[in-house]
């Protein structure tokens, strides 16, 4: 008698429970968010690839300032032809004011091809085109370009130039020592942590 009472109290317990939704499974867990949107490493181009073919063509307008916007859209879409055009222009094109422009665009950069293209407009017919030269290759820093500097700008015909080349030299001095300096101090830092950490042993 006490089992059937039993038996029947579980069963209404489990009834109500089933009810409840106790004993039903848990809804499945909402789908993950979608993924953000892909970010794009570089700027898509606005033109198709044949409207592309026109815009290089422009680099080579009659008109220096159709041929300096040319060279910045090329540049801006990091087309393979832009860095090209850019010697190109910084050996043979006409207008010194373009070719200074194309120097001041490319002493924002690092890069052997940028030293090379720099290096060779310290050989320029215009003396403002080989100072600019020397003020890019300034803000870039790179220790490489002494030897030539030492033995060309150095002793250019133009006093301006020859002073830029010496403010340059000056300036690859005093950033070389300056990393010196800093690599010193680095290195008596780590020497007296370490020290530290043994006297705490």
């Amino acid at each position: 008698m006490k089992a059937l009472v039993v038996i029947a109290l579980v069963a209404a317990l489990g009834f109500v429970a089933y009810q409840q939704g106790v004993f039903t499974p848990a809804p499945p867990p909402p789908p993950p968010p979608p993924p953000p949107p892909a970010i794009l490493s570089e700027p898509a181009p606005v033109i198709s690839e044949e409207e592309m073919a026109k815009v290089l063509k422009s680099a080579a307008d009659t008109d220096a300032n159709v041929r300096w916007e040319a060279v910045v859209f090329l540049d801006k879409v990091t087309s393979p032809r832009a860095m090209p055009i850019m010697e190109e222009m910084l050996q043979k094109d006409v207008e010194p004011t373009l070719r200074i422009k194309i120097i001041d665009l490319l002493g924002t950069r690092r890069g052997d091809e940028i030293l090379r293209a720099l290096l060779g407009s310290l050989k320029d017919q215009e003396a403002d085109v080989r100072l600019a030269a020397l003020r890019a290759l300034e803000i870039i820093g790179d220790y490489s370009v002494a030897g030539v500097i030492a033995g060309g700008p150095l002793h250019d015909q133009e006093e301006s130039v020859r002073l830029q080349a010496m403010k340059l030299l000056n300036s690859l001095q005093d950033k070389r020592q300056q990393e010196i300096e800093a690599a010193r101090q680095r290195y008596e830092a780590e020497k007296a942590a370490a020290l530290a950490a043994q006297q705490k042993k």
